[in-house]
């Protein structure tokens, strides 16, 4: 069924782009504060006089293509003792094709719509299977014009005008360590009072398949004194009431790091000042290193290790000997190169820098199918049974997590704070990509597999998977045709398709800040991705990984 939403998606940005009524494009911003701007490309028309009901309700539906001023424009559609009590952002429906409009009498207007996702009032995005749903308009005439009494509370777009009125704002929560910021990515129509939605989010919780993932440094029951977050001089201030003051001071550190993480991304906020009570907190923010610091991709060659990347690309010195004796089909590798791991015909080898050389040890028999290291150091091993995931931690001791999956396990992927996998799971025809949460023990050591979201990518055999900074996953999908195809997929969200790659891939790596990613192809060649373009950057490679 996700890949006909697809098709339907497609069909809908073919010839599906506009709403029922005229949508005029506005190119200039509204003349207010820079930081309260609201990001709306859509001016909606105001209704006509004399309009019909029909016309009233269309108008009105196309009109929540306009989230400035409060849906100013489509409350103008509403009576006036309804256009206050409307809530727009109870929930947003991405509808599929065309309106059907039928008329009950004048009084009442039904619009059967087709919808292919929604947006909940926490900016939860939620793909559906493509299903009728019919809305009911009262209405009643108010000074010689018809206007609507009754709605439902919700609006209802398009998916080529939701990826321009909404944006992807990931709210932050912390691992169960509290060492990490995890995002849990949320979707808002770009609006003054985003920041406002935003702490709310945050104060509601995570997503159900982040509960037991991730936990928050805001005590539980804290509520914004005023339902408003106001942004002066570049200053978001968060304004808590006297539940907030449960935290102790190591929690209030990290509860402005949480606030600030969430609320830095939005334009004109440079800084978050937190009170309570209208009484101002001297708090510092935690110190939480970000995982997305610098990286190195390695290759492996059937001679020795490679650096692709970074100022010391070229051969890693000492390899060589491990690479001849044990022949590796897979490697991992950590970001300074002074930990590897090497899979052959033998079973699994950890490889640890001494002196020039490394000093190798064998930690199974095992042949795996795909190796990675987390941040931690713990390196994951991924055989081709989808019910497990093995663990080696630093001292070599093995731990099995199991995922409650069926099927054959296709390839894996370790988010880059760690509290998140992605793992593709062949089952039945399609491959499906579960995402599921990672809870680990007091020394950073995971012990337990939370179930999560999953999804079917839309446009065939996914092979391949790589986390694009901390919200999205690139995955490599082989195609009817055979050729395999690039899309970036938020963990919620539309997807976007980049630009094929120049030969079949086999193996996707994610890359630096100036190259996002690298593809290992059937031809052994390795292939950088950057601003939208491929590149050839080395030939005769068995494997890569990206370390941290």
């Amino acid at each position: 069924m996700r890949r006909l939403f697809a098709l339907l998606m497609t069909l809908t940005l073919a010839g599906c782009a506009s709403l029922p009524t005229e949508i005029d494009v506005q190119s200039g911003p509204e003349l207010i504060p820079l930081e309260q701007q609201e990001f709306a490309y859509y001016s909606p028309a105001s209704p006509e006089e004399g309009a019909s009901p029909q016309e009233i309700v269309s108008g009105f539906l196309a009109a929540g293509t306009g989230p400035q001023n409060d849906y100013s424009v489509a409350r103008e559609y509403l009576s006036e003792a309804f256009a206050t009590r409307w809530k727009p952002d109870a929930q947003t429906l991405v509808r599929v094709g065309v309106p059907l409009y039928q008329s009950a009498g004048e009084n009442l207007q039904v619009v059967d719509i087709t919808v292919g996702a929604r947006v909940d009032e926490s900016g939860r995005y939620q793909d559906l299977v493509p299903d009728q749903v019919s809305l009911r308009f009262q209405l009643a005439q108010e000074d010689g014009e018809w206007r609507i009494t009754s709605a439902p509370n919700l609006t209802v777009v398009t998916l080529p005008v939701f990826t321009v009125v909404f944006s992807a704002l990931p709210i932050y929560f912390l691992d169960t360590n509290s060492t990490q910021l995890v995002p849990d990515l949320r979707w808002f129509p770009s609006r003054a009072s985003t920041a406002t939605r935003l702490v709310n989010a945050v104060l509601a919780g995570p997503a159900d398949w982040l509960k037991e993932t991730v936990v928050s440094a805001i005590p539980t029951g804290t509520a914004l004194t005023v339902n408003a977050v106001r942004i002066v001089d570049g200053v978001a201030r968060v304004d808590f009431d006297a539940n907030a003051l449960e935290a102790n001071a190591r929690q209030r550190g990290l509860m402005l790091s949480q606030l600030r993480s969430t609320l830095l991304q939005l334009p004109g906020v440079l800084d978050v000042a937190l009170s309570v009570n209208n009484s101002t907190q001297d708090i510092n923010p935690a110190t939480i290193p970000s995982p997305l610091g610098p990286t190195t991709t390695f290759a492996l060659t059937a001679e020795e290790v490679l650096r692709l990347s970074g100022s010391e690309a070229g051969v890693v010195a000492g390899t060589d000997d491990s690479v001849a004796a044990n022949q590796p089909s897979s490697f991992a590798a950590v970001g300074d190169g002074s930990n590897l791991a090497l899979v052959g015909e033998s079973g699994l080898f950890r490889l640890q820098r001494q002196g020039l050389g490394y000093a190798e040890r064998q930690l199974s028999d095992s042949v795996y199918r795909e190796i990675e290291f987390d941040r931690d150091g713990n390196l994951w091993a991924y055989n081709s049974n989808a019910s497990s995931v093995t663990i080696y931690d630093r001292a070599d001791a093995a731990r099995f997590l199991e995922t409650g999956l069926e099927g054959d396990l296709v390839a894996g992927a370790v988010s880059p704070e760690g509290a998140r996998v992605a793992l593709l799971v062949a089952s039945g025809e399609d491959v499906v990509v579960h995402l599921m949460g990672v809870l680990r023990d007091s020394t950073g050591k995971p012990f337990r597999l939370q179930q999560g979201l999953e999804f079917t990518p839309v446009l065939g055999d996914a092979i391949s998977v790589a986390w694009q900074g901390l919200t999205n996953l690139r995955i490599l999908e082989r195609t009817a045709s055979g050729l395999t195809a690039l899309s970036e997929y938020p963990l919620t969200g539309p997807r976007e398709q980049l630009n094929m790659p120049p030969a079949i891939g086999k193996r996707l790596e994610s890359g630096s800040t100036l190259i996002s990613s690298y593809l290992l192809t059937e031809n052994a060649e390795v292939w950088a991705f950057s601003s939208n373009a491929w590149r050839r950057v080395s030939t005769e490679v068995v494997d890569i990984s990206t370390g941290r």
